[in-house]
């Protein structure tokens, strides 16, 4: 059998197939093919439920032409016993046990010892995994559980790829219509599920130069654009207002760029002299609008290139204005749950169809940074986009949207959609047994109170907090009312969006992180340098210490907030002790400024998010300077494991689980204990069961997570006993890699009593069939 490093080399390879491979024959030939190779086996199969029956569908070192013919009951034969029982089944000489049953013709008989180890999907057997060997041995509990891990990781994979292969196979294709096809992969941007009838939206967003006459008297033609301009800007007040109020100021501050734009005096201008050269208002708008977008998608920054959009969204709307007095999109009412399948959609078209049987989004352009899906997010609907070149969709096609995986299905058969609609059924189930305990509190069951709060990047996020229990804000990313202007927002606009947040958390705690732009958030009033490696460049704090004014401008901003509740400021990325020095310096040079102004701001707690390596390791030194201590495990990660997690190649190398990293939060869990500074984790990690249990063993009782999945940890606290858990650290730092450590995490809670539906990470239960129970909200009454 394979070394320690060759088994974890080994699941990386399974996990990387788990990613890539959409073809059923092809994903089990690879599986078992990887597998006889690298355990050392001259046999592996794979035998499938099959209407009763298990199938073999699929070996290496049996005879190929078995495929499909070797069918038996599951009371037959050792592949039947692990089916029926659930568990391994492990001989030495498999023909000598009672259910051991010969099949002529494959090439089995000069196989000795036999390992089968069931296939569990959603706690079904679906299947069997078995190896066979020449040599008559018994395999290692080592190695039982290894094939155990694979399995695990290959049962969700074979349920997602049968349902698949089997909708691909009920799909015939109507060549005159190009009808959609079985499914369609995009770019998850709005987590969650919904069903709905489809309704393909045609209208028009190119910008094409309307078929105007040359003016005669360009007067009057500025006039009739002032005019039109006067009316967008009174549209999109309206619209600001409609989303601040339904949403939250920050979202409704999207359309605030639309009003700079439309405000932009040099944009403006260009559109004049078009006029006064001879075209007509809507060809010069038209014109210049082009010049803009085409100047934005030149651009290498893809947040950047989202705001051709904002453009485009604006010079519709004027050219509406400019046709007859009518802004562009007539208002739509939809009487059952519906998807709206476009091309793209602006912002403001979209709000427009905000509404509550809107149940999904599906849009051939569009990115993650895009406003459309920035108000996707915050209104709770599933948004699929990037599909590419969307096929014919009739319209009231039955539409399923994943926004968790980015897959889209048009008119799915029954297998599809009865997972769905069990999912669906799971998820209430789910919700409504973790909603049942949010009134008590997150105390284990030998008694340690843990403490729980959200992680929020909008005043949206607030509610969501309070609503799942959380106790306050254990991070707020100051970075979107940023990113939707065109300008720092200045004191006093910074001060009323911080107050809004204590506001909301009515006496409850909030961490505010200073300005983290950089890396893979840009600003687009900011130009920062290109940079062969954003991450390790010039980026937050680094950009904050650099840029003196504006970042002493959020500081004053954060102090006068701190007069309307309990706030605590942390810094990001800091690695020396200098970054820290200075940070705090500018801190208390603009409170004794204030003070000098009359006004005394009260006692503020501050902080440092512990990201890189180098903070780890000198976080003693950094200690005086600092009163708490926020790990941010998202980027400490992938410093400490050299991996990119938005790379698709590496990222299946991306664990919280890695040992090392284990190592580091141990080392910060002790100098905070030595130090006497809180500390707390605010990235992913906390927020999946496996991650929130492994810092339970650590030590870290303060944990910040996501708003969806605040009652999960919260009810895995309550199920769990910390003792237990602070036993198998010692077993966690030792192990040999992530696999083991998530086995044996995963075998502990599972002897507490913990069971697998809240181990499950909310959202990735099996890859294309995944929703996280409470963030689907396509029920919006």
């Amino acid at each position: 059998m394979a070394s320690e490093s060759e088994k974890l080399i080994l699941l990386e390879d399974i996990s990387r197939i788990v990613v890539s491979s959409h073809d059923l024959v092809e994903t089990l030939n690879q599986i078992t093919g990887l597998l006889r190779e690298r355990l050392g086996v001259e046999v592996c199969s794979v035998y499938l439920d099959e209407g009763g029956d298990l199938v073999l569908r699929a070996t290496r070192g049996l005879n190929p032409e078995a495929v499909g013919r070797i069918r038996m009951a599951p009371s037959e034969g050792l592949t039947g016993l692990a089916f029926e029982t659930g568990e391994p089944v492990n001989e030495e000489r498999a023909d000598a046990h009672p259910r051991f049953k010969f099949f002529p013709g494959i090439g089995e008989e000069r196989f000795r010892s036999y390992l089968g180890v069931p296939l569990i999907h959603r706690r079904r057997p679906i299947g069997v995994l078995a190896v066979q060997t020449t040599e008559a041995r018994r395999f290692t509990p080592d190695e039982v559980r290894l094939l155990v891990t694979a399995a695990s990781q290959v049962a969700p994979l074979i349920a997602q790829a049968r349902l698949l292969d089997a909708q691909a196979r009920t799909e015939e294709p109507e060549p005159d219509l190009s009808p959609a096809p079985a499914f369609l992969r995009g770019m998850a941007v709005s987590p969650g599920f919904a069903r709905g009838r489809a309704y393909p939206l045609t209208e028009e967003l190119g910008l094409e130069p309307p078929a105007e006459p040359a003016p005669e008297d360009p007067r009057a033609e500025l006039d009739r654009l002032e005019a039109a301009v006067e009316a967008s800007v009174s549209d999109v007040e309206g619209l600001r207002a409609q989303v601040t109020q339904a949403l939250s100021p920050e979202e409704g501050a999207i359309f605030h760029a639309h009003l700079l734009i439309l405000e932009d005096r040099s944009l403006r201008a260009k559109i004049r002299d078009r006029i006064l050269a001879g075209s007509s208002a809507g060809q010069a708008v038209v014109a210049v609008a082009r010049e803009y977008i085409g100047a934005f998608l030149r651009v290498e920054d893809p947040y950047l290139r989202e705001r051709a959009a904002d453009v485009r969204d604006v010079a519709l709307r004027v050219l509406g204005h400019l046709s007859e007095g009518r802004p562009p999109g007539e208002p739509i009412r939809f009487s059952r749950p519906t998807v709206v399948v476009a091309e793209d959609l602006t912002p403001s078209r979209f709000v427009q169809l905000l509404q509550p049987n809107l149940a999904g989004v599906v849009l051939a352009k569009g990115g993650r940074n895009s406003h459309t899906a920035i108000l996707c997010r915050s209104a709770g609907i599933p948004a699929v986009m990037g599909m590419g070149d969307l096929p014919h969709v009739e319209p009231g096609a039955e539409t399923i949207v994943d926004g968790n995986a980015g897959v889209v299905y048009f008119e799915p058969p029954e297998p599809v959609v009865q997972e769905y609609a069990r999912l669906e059924a799971d998820a209430a189930a789910v919700e409504s047994d973790l909603r049942a305990h949010l009134a008590e509190p997150p105390v284990t069951r030998d008694g340690v109170r843990v403490r729980l709060l959200g992680n929020a990047a909008l005043l949206s996020d607030v509610p969501r907090i309070l609503e799942a229990g959380g106790e306050g804000v254990g991070l707020y990313r100051t970075e979107f009312p940023f990113l939707v202007r065109d300008r720092f927002p200045d004191e006093d606009e910074q001060v009323e969006i911080y107050r809004r947040i204590l506001a909301a958390l009515d006496g409850r705690v909030a961490t505010l992180r200073t300005l983290d732009v950089g890396g893979d958030k840009s600003l687009p009033y900011l130009r920062l340098p290109r940079e062969e490696n954003p991450h390790l460049g010039w980026r937050s704090i680094r950009v904050s210490l650099e840029m003196d004014e504006p970042f002493r401008i959020q500081l004053r901003a954060l102090l006068r907030a701190g007069l309307h509740g309990p706030l605590r400021i942390v810094f990001p990325m800091i690695s020396t002790v200098e970054e820290l020095a200075r940070a705090r310096a500018m801190l208390e040079d603009e409170r004794a400024r204030l003070a000098r102004q009359g006004v005394e701001v009260p006692a503020v707690a501050v902080g440092i998010m512990v990201e890189v390596p180098s903070a780890v390791l000198c976080l003693d030194r950094l200690a005086p300077l600092a009163d708490f201590f926020s790990v941010g495990t998202n980027d400490l990660v992938q410093y400490v494991l050299a991996v990119d997690r938005a790379n698709p190649r590496v990222a299946h190398l991306y664990t919280p689980l890695h040992p090392a990293v284990l190592e580091l939060l141990h080392r910060v869990a002790q100098v905070g204990r030595h130090e006497g500074k809180p500390v707390s984790v605010c990235g992913e990690m906390a927020s999946r069961p496996l991650g929130a249990a492994a810092l339970l063993a650590l030590g870290i009782e303060d944990l910040s997570v996501s708003p969806g999945s605040l009652p999960r940890i919260r009810r895995l606290v309550q199920t769990v006993r910390s003792a237990d858990l602070r036993a198998l650290a010692p077993a966690l730092l030792a192990a040999q890699g992530a696999g083991e450590v998530e086995e044996r995490l995963a075998t502990e809670l599972r002897r507490q009593g913990v069971p697998d539906g809240l181990l499950a990470p909310p959202g990735r239960e099996n890859g294309v069939f995944a929703s996280n129970p409470l963030e689907f909200r396509h029920q919006r009454g």
